[in-house]
């Protein structure tokens, strides 16, 4: 059963909702959470049935609800409901799938009449919860291993052998302290705490577990005393509180440093179960041998192989092998320089060739000159000279000086092809 139920909204359902899925539903949200509840009201439409079973409706001034007491616990009763009787009640909320209604089931119910007890257990409960005898800050861990349990209970009740029986088949090594007290009546609880104290001065023991069977409130009655829950809270080794039955709470429960709902649930909460951690062990063990198993039969594979490789049973040759491969690899760099080299220089030849041509020296070289004045102007027409002026001329092979003696037109064509 999922604890995180929720109705998909219209737009997501594939399909529409059935009266059962509903009611379904609405059961799996509420019992998500805690439907165990304290609760009182008035009877009303009490109605007992064949199979011992009472079905009525518990209400106030304002509203009502369904409930039912079912024949185990209606034996327990002690008085006889009528219409109109006011009463508390320890319950849980429940959904009646098949009539789409939620109910209480009723587990203990007294009548209102007893209700002073209550009313000191509230009052009692309030005050010391102001003085953070709850507070979960001052509870105490139980130790992770338990080699000695110190018990506080009456070793005629049967709440001691539940214990004893539990510890017995899950951790057989385990010691139990046990210290005898009264659990009901008046003495019960100065010998409770006092034993509580005396467990502390021992000190051998690892925690505590204090507690009873099942009874009626008065029954369970020294649990709820102030002696009790000082007790237990000034206690350096963890308590756990184990009275009555799962509907049960006392005192003690609050001030404890763990709540067994029963002396069994104690027991087992005190102590691993050796069964359990045989098999666990049993499993990593397990697990382990055949990891250990893998991993060395790859080791063995992995040697195996190189066993085999050629490399290992010849390895002059390999290396002779390899000097040969490197001569390939030199020569074969060598010709690759060779033809990227001579690519190169006939590319570069080609170049100079073009350059060459484009050369003035070229020119020079097929019987041109050039004619620069004084201050190095090239000379390109005849009026830019004048007898008398100095000039250089330059030949392919070198350079003169000269002076212009006379100057004169060109009547010839002028065009240059």
């Amino acid at each position: 059963m999922s604890d995180n139920f929720q109705f998909q909204i219209p737009q997501h359902s594939e399909r529409p909702y059935t009266i059962s899925e509903i009611n379904d539903g609405i059961a799996r949200i509420l019992e998500a959470g805690n439907t165990l509840v304290w609760v009182e009201g008035e009877i009303s439409n009490w109605k007992p049935s064949s199979s011992g079973h009472c079905y009525f409706r518990l209400k106030d001034q304002e509203s009502q609800i369904p409930a039912v007491i079912w024949k185990s616990s209606a034996a327990q009763l002690k008085f006889k409901p009528r219409d109109g009787d006011a009463i508390m009640a320890i319950a849980s909320i429940r959904v009646y799938q098949k009539g789409g209604y939620y109910q209480l089931d009723i587990h203990r119910m007294q009548a209102l009449g007893d209700g002073a007890l209550y009313a000191a257990f509230e009052k009692l409960k309030a005050k010391l919860e102001k003085e953070g005898l709850f507070d979960p800050c001052h509870k105490k861990p139980l130790p992770v291993s338990v080699n000695r349990v110190g018990i506080i209970t009456s070793k005629r009740g049967a709440a001691l052998r539940d214990i004893i029986r539990v510890i017995a088949s899950r951790s057989p090594q385990t010691d139990i302290v046990l210290i005898d007290v009264q659990v009901q009546g008046e003495k019960a609880a100065p010998e409770i705490a006092a034993a509580i104290r005396q467990m502390n001065e021992y000190g051998n023991v690892d925690c505590i577990i204090t507690g009873r069977g099942g009874g009626s409130i008065e029954d369970l009655w020294a649990f709820n005393e102030e002696i009790v829950a000082r007790a237990i809270y000034e206690s350096g080794i963890p308590v756990i509180s184990a009275v009555g039955h799962e509907v049960d709470f006392t005192i003690a429960d609050f001030a404890a440093d763990v709540r067994a709902p029963t002396p069994s649930v104690a027991g087992e909460i005190v102590v691993p179960d050796n069964r359990e951690n045989a098999r666990y062990f049993s499993t990593i063990a397990g697990r382990f041998a055949g990891a250990s198993q893998r991993y060395f039969y790859d080791i063995q594979q992995q040697f195996n192989a190189l066993c085999n490789r050629g490399s290992l049973k010849r390895p002059l040759r390999l290396l002779m092998e390899l000097n040969q491969h490197k001569d390939d690899l030199e020569e074969q760099c060598c010709r690759n320089l060779g033809i990227v080299l001579q690519r190169n220089f006939s590319r570069f030849s080609a170049a100079a060739a073009k350059l060459n041509a484009l050369s003035p020296l070229s020119v020079l070289a097929r019987g041109y000159s050039v004619v620069t004045t004084e201050n190095g102007t090239t000379v390109r027409s005849s009026k830019q000279v004048s007898a008398g002026m100095p000039v250089t001329i330059r030949f392919f092979d070198g350079k003169v000086r000269g002076t212009i003696t006379s100057t004169a037109k060109d009547t010839g064509d002028t065009v240059a092809f």
